[in-house]
């Protein structure tokens, strides 16, 4: 419908026109320093590092596009960095007693290597738990978005994000909300906890669908990581063992640890490890295409059934941004409304099936197992770090019929690749014309990424509508979820999955709100 002069000049006195940023909150929060070895070791890393701003490879401005403002959000987030595992650290463990055992010295970038030792303090208490750096990734971002979106949240007003419910997962969300409310936090701030086993009522309706789905099964990048593994770890192998005199060898394990130890070692400590020091950069992205190879393969767009786990939450969450239902209901049978910013936590594993299915990788030739592409757009760094985070935007835009921009005609990455946009070209002083839309933007570690076949709103943003109907054809094109899975039906199974009923229905038994 046309909207009238009175309501233009209102948006425009709200500041819906794109300005150069004001905020306080740092594009980056954390110090990303130079190694000895590496200009910036811990960028290379995909999702070992601590949390970055992804790089603007498509020149796509990431402030709000002029004649727009958001209305509405979703960010999805992976927890924020953390201690390792327990099998990864008995990994750790054997590396230790092996180089005790040795009898050898080591030089230049190794010569650390006999005094080292795991840097855990205490490990029944750290074990996979959130560490000091992503305690503060995961307080930062909340206030980074309480400062980048305060009209979608009122002081005083309760609010609510929602985490799978898995230990580290949780602790990232409390933090988030302590860093979004401040002192507020114990009074008005909670945290929906959505368990994703054992209940039959919620196969496909949690945070990790895949737990319930008896066919899915992460192959880790199989062949493809293995044969691009044999090519690149011999070499960095044998340059290392160069530096070592005596009865030590290392293995292929050991060099593929390395990294991985520089940035586990860093955001535990929050100073750069001494492993930061021994892989070049071009070393550094051997290895990260490695770990792009494992996602890509594992559960991501170069897989089957994995890549189909979160369709139905983004069906779901996307319906929400139309405009669904804003009321839910609480256990108590008492409702509440929905926050205009909804935020959720969930693992590595489901934040890339999400970005699967958010159609912006889908001109993404399969990778190689044989040569790594240096213009790839699948990035593991750039969405999948400690934090990594997908962000659904709503944008709520007054547009001239006459200056809408039209579909690109070019592809990734030639012509598409690092293009400049400008967002639309309609004035604030043309009323004539002017109608109100609404469009989505998706932006991975706050880098704006456009959806190929969709992208002729302003900045490169999709119409909400166009969206919610590529999302709707890509769920039907996937098939039934719950045959795909080969899930056992029980009596509570559901027909057709919801997805993310969670968001709206806290009466579940497999929803839980509890105390921040």
């Amino acid at each position: 419908m046309y909207i009238s002069q009175l309501a233009i000049v209102s948006l425009a006195s709200r500041g819906v026109s794109a300005v150069g940023s004001r905020y306080l909150a740092p594009l980056q929060d954390i110090n990303f320093p130079s190694s000895e070895s590496a200009t910036n070791p811990l960028q290379w890393l995909g999702a070992n590092g601590p949390w970055y701003a992804g790089p603007n490879i498509f020149d796509i401005s990431p402030e709000v596009p002029q004649n727009c403002h958001v209305d509405r959000a979703a960010y999805v987030s992976r927890h924020g960095s953390r201690y390792p595992d327990q099998g990864a650290y008995n990994g750790w463990v054997s590396m230790y007693e092996r180089f005790q055992a040795g009898n050898f010295t080591a030089d230049g970038s190794l010569s650390f290597l006999p005094r080292w030792q795991p840097i855990l303090t205490n490990p029944p208490l750290q074990i996979a738990m959130e560490n000091p750096t992503g305690v503060k990734e995961a307080y930062d971002l909340g206030y980074t978005l309480r400062t980048r979106y305060p009209d979608l949240y009122h002081d005083g007003d309760d609010f609510m994000v929602w985490a799978n419910n898995y230990t580290r997962v949780l602790q990232t969300a409390s933090m988030f909300v302590r860093g979004f409310l401040g002192f507020t936090a114990s009074q008005n701030g909670s945290v929906i906890s959505v368990t994703s086993r054992g209940f039959p009522a919620g196969v496909g309706d949690s945070l990790a669908p895949s737990d319930m789905c008896p066919n899915f099964h992460d192959l880790e990048g199989g062949d493809y990581k293995s044969t691009w593994d044999s090519i690149w770890i011999p070499a960095v192998q044998e340059r290392l063992q160069t530096l070592i005199k005596g009865n030590l060898t290392l293995t292929a394990s050991d060099v593929n640890q390395i990294p991985y130890l520089c940035g586990f070692e860093s955001h535990i400590t929050g100073r750069l490890s001494p492993w930061c020091d021994v892989f070049t950069d071009e070393e550094l992205k051997q290895y990260e295409y490695s770990n792009d190879l494992r996602y890509y393969y594992g559960v991501g767009p170069g897989t089957d059934l994995p890549k189909k786990m979160m369709t139905p939450f983004l069906n779901a969450l996307v319906g929400l941004l139309q405009g669904g239902t804003t009321t839910g209901i609480k256990a108590d049978g008492s409702t509440f409304e929905l926050p205009k910013l909804l935020v959720s936590f969930l693992n590595d594993g489901q934040l890339t099936e999400l970005v699967s299915a958010s159609g912006v990788f889908d001109e993404q030739s399969p990778l190689s197992a044989t040569e790594k592409d240096d213009d790839r757009l699948w990035v593991g760094s750039r969405y999948v770090s400690m934090r990594g985070t997908i962000a659904f935007e709503r944008l709520n835009c007054i547009v001239g019929q006459e200056s809408q921009p039209g579909n690109s005609t070019s592809k990734y990455p030639s012509s598409r690749y690092k293009r400049m946009t400008s967002g639309p070209r309609s004035s604030l002083h043309s009323s004539q014309n002017a109608t109100n839309a609404t469009y989505i933007r998706i932006r991975l570690n706050d880098a704006v990424y456009p959806i190929p076949s969709c992208e002729d709103g302003p900045g490169l943003s999709c119409k909400l509508s166009d969206y919610a109907k590529y999302v709707a054809e890509k769920y039907a094109s996937e098939g039934d979820w719950v045959t795909n899975c080969n899930v056992t039906i029980a009596d509570e199974t559901p027909t057709i999955v919801k997805g993310a009923s969670f968001f709206t229905d806290f009466s579940k038994p497999w929803v839980k709100q509890i105390a921040v």
